[in-house]
């Protein structure tokens, strides 16, 4: 870690690993119900590539082919499949899936990913326009560049490094530790929770339109960092 090392978006991260997990659980629900209409064999690391109908007609063509009486009795193939009374919906809906998931592309800062892209859409902020000037390179990825397989288990590998956040210099490092001594000689004076939040709103953390990262003893600070990464920029 460099000393620009703030903390890490984990919350931004876990929002990924758990799309992963979503997204695995696609291959292994094809790999069963592969078994569930009698095709055998294939695992979620063998289905990456799609194709789960396919797989499960040449299975049952090999299988009617094979199998002299269905041609004595003149029956074939589609009618084989009936009177099997394979379902193939659930198939169909997962192979749907797969289409989706494989055009599906992830943009992402090599650093500071959430505040540069909160910054992005900033447009008319000069703070902000400012600040991405200092961005890093940003990267495209597909979902199999953060899933790959095992058999039937998933495994989920997504950098942490554009979840972490850093500061852009040492100014703004300074600009934490005068908000927090700020903060902390308030407190000791013993003066009003409102009064101190007033000069310390804009950089802390707010939800629901209401400031919840100073706490009313004034002992904790919970900083908004899309608020502090375009403060103090050289």
């Amino acid at each position: 870690m460099n000393n620009l090392f703030l903390t890490t978006n984990q919350q931004s991260f876990e929002r990924y690993q758990n799309q992963m997990i979503e997204f695995g659980e696609v291959y292994t629900n094809a790999s069963k119900e592969l078994v569930n209409l009698d095709v055998k064999g294939y695992k979620a690391e063998n289905l990456i590539n799609g194709g789960f109908l396919a797989l499960f007609h040449d299975h049952h063509k090999n299988e009617h082919a094979q199998q002299p009486q269905w041609a004595n009795l003149g029956i074939r193939y589609e009618k084989y499949l009936d009177l099997k009374e394979f379902d193939t919906t659930k198939l169909e809906a997962l192979e749907a899936e797969h289409e989706r998931i494989i055009e599906l592309k992830f943009e992402l800062y090599e650093t500071n990913d959430n505040f540069f892209s909160f910054a992005e859409n900033r447009t008319r902020d000069t703070s902000y326009q400012k600040a991405l000037t200092f961005a890093p390179e940003k990267l495209t990825y597909k979902v199999f560049d953060f899933l790959s397989f095992k058999g039937n288990t998933a495994k989920i590998n997504i950098p942490k490094k554009p979840f972490e956040i850093h500061a852009l210099n040492k100014s703004q490092i300074d600009l934490l530790q005068d908000v927090r001594n700020y903060v902390d000689s308030c407190r000791k004076l013993g003066l009003k929770y409102s009064d101190v939040l007033k000069n310390v709103e804009k950089y802390v953390k707010w939800e629901n339109g209401r400031s919840t990262g100073l706490s009313f003893d004034l002992k904790q600070i919970e900083f908004s960092y899309n608020q502090i990464l375009n403060q103090r920029l050289l």
